[in-house]
């Protein structure tokens, strides 16, 4: 009883302590969910801010009887971006509130003209940010028109975007889903390298921004997360595509669930076979020996066989043996390819940089202003096991019923 009193008492004085002097009562804000930023041709900061539209997004009978979207996108062009914030007002009579916002797009002209480190000193530098909001580059276009396409499954396209990363990243592995904390800490290594989740426009932006995509059965306009964009000092250096993008998550020990395929080894035979990666650890080995750089990516993985054409006998040990090796090689194949492409391009998207750091901290200090020559230059060694826990509900392939 004593115990219930005291809480009561506590709980009161939490109410009575609860009030903020420069407390903004929620009709006198604006949710902001989504954020693009684009670069205008003369040098100004173009951009758009997804505002929620509360009538249509609660539970009451006013979202029931109003007509319109959840969600407006407005745009305004400064010299700065806090400058943007302010003029908005002209179009947006609440103040702007940024405390809900999942999604921050740049415009790939933007992030083309070394414009990342901007952005990023803007948004840990205003104190409304949210850091954990997502960051993604538009592809093959400018940032606005992605925020302002409607989505059919999702009253709020922002948080679908959101949604649609994390859920990419966790079972299929192409794409990232960095936060603004992510690519600030990124940012400040020495190596310099980022790579972010690149996000497209599919079809007429017109039609997408119409309320009436949300009654088509095959929506004709949408977006789309699509690559890898490689940055270097915060420029946009290129892309990475499919499994070359998804190489990049192998090696930083990103990779959750995903899916390896492998065509049969018999010549005669045209099936396939797949496995759904549950479970992988990856470690980087820096060496230095004789004054040359050497890094060496250990990749160990299983998983489980979902999907086989080929007529194997999976009862047979020898069978899974060949099958390890098979997939080990396919993984393989695929960080070889991707190592390769960032070499080429002298990013360091793959913490090599910071493996070498850690181990060797006092060379670090003399290779680091060269590091995307000696990166580009040095030696990379990859060694994969693969190793199948299961082959689901059924041993025995329906292939080999018909043989």
């Amino acid at each position: 009883m004593k115990q219930r009193i005291l809480f009561i008492g506590l709980f009161s004085a939490l109410i009575l302590l609860a009030g903020c002097w420069d407390q903004n009562e929620l009709e006198d804000i604006a949710l902001v969910m989504g954020m693009g930023i684009d670069k205008t041709e003369d040098g100004l900061y173009d951009v758009s801010f997804q505002i929620v539209n509360p009538a249509q997004v609660s539970g009451g009978e006013m979202s029931q009887t109003s007509k319109g979207t959840a969600v407006t996108t407005y745009r305004e062009t400064g010299q700065t971006l806090f400058e943007t914030i302010r003029k908005i007002s002209k179009e947006v009579p609440r103040k702007l509130n940024f405390s809900h916002m999942v999604v921050l797009i740049i415009g790939e002209s933007l992030a083309e003209d070394d414009g990342l480190f901007e952005v990023m000193d803007f948004t840990e530098r205003f104190y409304g940010f949210r850091s954990t909001a997502i960051v993604l580059i538009s592809k093959g276009g400018p940032a606005q028109p992605i925020l302002s396409i409607l989505n059919p499954m999702e009253k709020i396209p922002a948080m679908k975007i959101q949604e649609a990363s994390k859920k990419t990243a966790e079972v299929w592995g192409e794409t990232t889903d960095q936060n603004i904390n992510d690519v600030i800490q990124t940012l400040t290594t020495k190596s310099g390298g980022v790579s972010l989740s690149g996000i497209a426009l599919l079809g007429d932006m017109q039609e997408g921004q119409n309320s009436s995509i949300n009654e088509q059965a095959v929506p004709s306009t949408y977006i789309k997360l699509s690559g890898l964009a490689i940055l270097q000092n915060g420029k946009l250096k290129g892309w990475l595509e499919d499994t070359e993008a998804r190489g990049v998550s192998w090696v930083k020990n990103k990779i959750r669930k995903t899916v390896v395929t492998s065509t049969c080894e018999e010549e005669e035979d045209e099936g396939m076979i797949a496995v759904e990666v549950r479970n992988a650890n990856t470690k980087l080995k820096p060496t230095i020996n004789e004054g040359k750089r050497k890094i060496t990516v250990n990749i160990k993985s299983e998983g489980t066989l979902q999907e086989v054409t080929c007529p194997l006998d999976l009862t047979d040990p020898q069978v899974i043996i060949d099958l390890n090796k098979q997939l080990a090689k396919v993984i393989e194949e695929e960080v070889s390819t991707t190592v390769k492409t960032v070499q080429e391009q002298e990013t360091d998207i793959l913490g090599f940089g910071e493996a070498m750091n850690q181990r060797y901290p006092k060379e670090w200090k003399k290779m680091k202003e060269e590091w995307p020559t000696t990166f580009s230059e040095m030696d990379v060694e990859i060694n994969v096991d693969f190793f199948i826990r299961g082959t689901g509900l059924r041993t025995k392939p329906l292939i080999l019923e018909k043989k």
